[in-house]
């Protein structure tokens, strides 16, 4: 991740008072002439009103000296600082470079250039005069230890964390009694080199960088170090854990709990990780030394709700996460959305479905992340019953497309979530995976066949419900979608036989009742259409569907067509219907001709809705005529719907059905 030009500043900007006085003070030298005691007077006090604060004192002081001896290299180096502490950095450099002008082979000038230049955001330049002194001065000398400081610091301002770690490191192997918190701070540069790997999910990089930083502290084996290092650790179990080794990181946090008991956060991580992987023997027992510690309750509650719902006991574990709950100050909290998760699933293992999703997208919305592939699959389940299917995706893919596990309900809950994104390639292959997997499902291939009606494969749709039929036999809404397709590929006697089958499981189904009636009708089963079309008006007595009106008046001219005539009158004046049932209507009392009737329904705001209506209204011209036996003219309406219409309408299977 690039820091802002902002937050480089700051970060020189933090060591620069600090590195201002590693740099050797100018001692007072007394001398013999009354100039040069004047000097030395004002140099006194204003090296001292800068160290209180007092910076116009302190500027005042140098400009008197100055104006007595403009090269008082003491008073340059003393104006340059207290010109950068003024924000007033271009001037600081002048003085700097005047200093160095008159004492060229004085390094410490060049430090402090160093300084200005990092100020002035030239930090090219300030790291190419800070390697200079690095060159020119000895290994174990004070200036050398500063440029090495300051040179490693610009150089993790530019992000350069190796060379920067690298140049911190050198110097403390130089002169390790002087140089200890060059060490301090080329673990810095590791630590922050494995952060910014770790945002971007570069896990070898950032452990590389831990690793480094660990060996770093082995250089020293100071007692002191021991917490770095625990901490360091810690870091390396986190990125284990990311990265999917959580075995490794558990083994790492059991030495640091081990090494140090103390360590509260390494033995709370350790808990949740026993959770996350089932380890729930590991856990009670660790789970006695958390409640000891103070504040550390509400953890130990969500733990203990962990455990009893691993154990089934639902009960005990919606009340420790309730309790937990109670126990949590207002506000979001990661810990708070965990226990709003795990409360909605103990809501949805007791049936109370609305509740507990409602607590799981709770969770979520308060940045609950699923860290396991149960968790995800959960979350899942809720996103997909809220209707927010990409979600969903995001968490299905990390489980499937990463590998975590190789489980059917992903795959399946995947290609339901593509399903419902309108992404049917992506759908379709997702569950492909799933019955790869297993391929005795019979609600993933209910879906797939359904899929591949939609992509045209009626053939393939057709085996995929026979197969779900065999697992599921019965099932109403395997018949119900096999009809359809044996409808769609115009085998009207196995769609009769499939919806029949549906609909006395579901006979307060209209839809079904109807289908029934229509397709009964086509196979010349007059006395089941009729009773299923009453059963369709008993369950819909106002807005029905116009093909019931069309069906009622054909069978009931069968039987009396003056009789049938009146009933589609009353129909047509009692009901709101559209325009192309009254025509029909007139059509059969004589008063308007087939042209003027198909003209009317040829007429629509698009080309699909006309053909729609002219196929419709072209295959109940067909019946009239074929009822009153023209025969003849009932062919020629039946070919019109066909060549009007398409294969996907109902219309056209039936003429097709009736022309054979």
């Amino acid at each position: 991740m690039t820091k802002s030009k902002e937050e480089k500043a700051y970060l020189l900007r933090k060591f620069v008072l600090t590195l201002l006085f590693l740099l050797p003070t100018f001692s007072l030298t007394l001398q013999a002439d009354p100039k040069a005691t004047r000097i030395d007077f004002y140099y006194g006090i204003a090296q001292g009103n800068y160290l209180i604060g007092d910076l116009e004192g302190a500027a005042r002081g140098v400009s008197q000296i100055l104006k007595l001896n403009p090269n008082h290299t003491p008073a340059l180096t003393l104006n340059a600082r207290i010109l950068m502490d003024q924000n007033q950095p271009e001037l600081a450099l002048e003085s700097a470079e005047r200093a160095i002008a008159i004492e060229p082979e004085n390094p410490e000038h060049q430090i402090l250039k160093t300084l200005v230049l990092g100020n002035l955001d030239c930090r090219e330049e300030a790291i190419r005069v800070a390697r200079e002194v690095i060159r020119s001065t000895p290994e174990q000398s004070k200036n050398h230890r500063v440029a090495s400081k300051v040179l490693g610091l610009f150089l993790m301002a530019e992000d350069d964390l190796d060379e920067a770690a690298k140049t911190f490191s050198q110097s403390y192997l130089n002169n390790p009694e002087a140089a200890q918190g060059n060490l301090a701070l080329a673990g810095e540069a590791y630590l922050r080199k494995a952060q910014q790997a770790l945002a971007q999910n570069d896990f070898k990089t950032a452990l590389e960088a831990i690793d480094q930083a660990l060996k770093l502290l082995d250089q020293n084996p100071d007692t002191t170090n021991f917490q770095q290092r625990s901490q360091l650790n810690l870091f390396r179990a986190r990125i284990l854990t990311q990265s999917g080794r959580v075995d490794e990181a558990i083994h790492t946090l059991q030495k640091i709990a081990n090494q140090r008991p103390e360590e509260l956060e390494a033995l709370v991580t350790l808990a949740s990780l026993y959770a996350s992987t089932k380890k729930w023997e590991l856990l009670e027992d660790i789970l006695p030394l958390i409640p000891a510690r103070s504040g550390l309750q509400d953890i130990a509650l969500y733990l203990e709700g962990r455990i009893a719902l691993a154990n089934e006991r639902v009960g005990t574990a919606r009340k420790a996460f309730e309790s937990a709950l109670r126990l949590l100050p207002d506000g979001k909290s990661k810990l708070r959305s965990s226990l709003e998760f795990y409360l909605g699933v103990c809501l949805l293992e007791i049936n109370r479905i609305e509740e507990g999703d409602s607590k799981i997208m709770q969770s979520l919305d308060n940045e609950f992340n699923p860290e396991t592939a149960e968790e995800m699959i959960l979350a899942s389940r809720t996103l997909l019953r809220d209707q927010q299917p990409q979600r969903a995706i995001t968490y299905l893919e990390a489980v499937t497309l990463n590998q975590i596990t190789d489980s059917i309900q992903a795959w399946n809950l995947l290609g339901r979530a593509h399903l419902a994104n309108n992404s049917t390639a992506l759908a379709l292959s997702a569950f492909n995976q799933s019955l790869n997997i297993q391929p005795q499902q019979s609600d993933t291939l209910a879906l797939r066949s359904l899929l591949l009606r939609k992509l045209g494969d009626l053939s393939g749709a057709t085996v995929d419900l026979r197969n779900a039929l065999d697992l599921d036999p019965g099932n109403p809404a395997l018949t119900y979608s096999l009809g359809l397709i044996y409808l769609q590929i115009g085998k009207i006697d196995e769609a009769h036989r499939s919806i029949c089958a549906s609909a006395k499981k579901l006979p307060t189904d209209p839809g079904l009742n109807l289908l029934r009636a229509l397709l009964a009708y086509n196979t010349e089963s007059y006395q089941e259409s009729q009773t299923a079309l009453y059963a369709y008006f008993k369950l819909v007595p106002e807005q029905a569907n116009e093909s019931a009106f069309y069906l009622e008046y054909i069978l009931n001219a069968r039987v009396n067509s003056n009789r049938a005539l009146e009933m589609l009158q009353k129909r047509v004046e009692a009901s709101e219907v559209s325009p192309f049932l009254a025509n029909y209507l007139e059509y059969i009392r004589g008063t308007l001709d087939q042209k003027a009737v198909l003209d009317r329904a040829g007429r629509a705001e698009d080309p699909e809705t006309a053909r729609q209506q002219l196929c419709e209204i072209a295959y109940w011209l067909a019946q009239y005529a074929s009822v009153h036996h023209r025969i003849e003219k009932a062919k020629d309406f039946l070919n019109l719907a066909i060549q009007i219409g398409l294969p996907d309408y109902t219309e056209y299977q039936f003429a097709q059905w009736q022309l054979r």
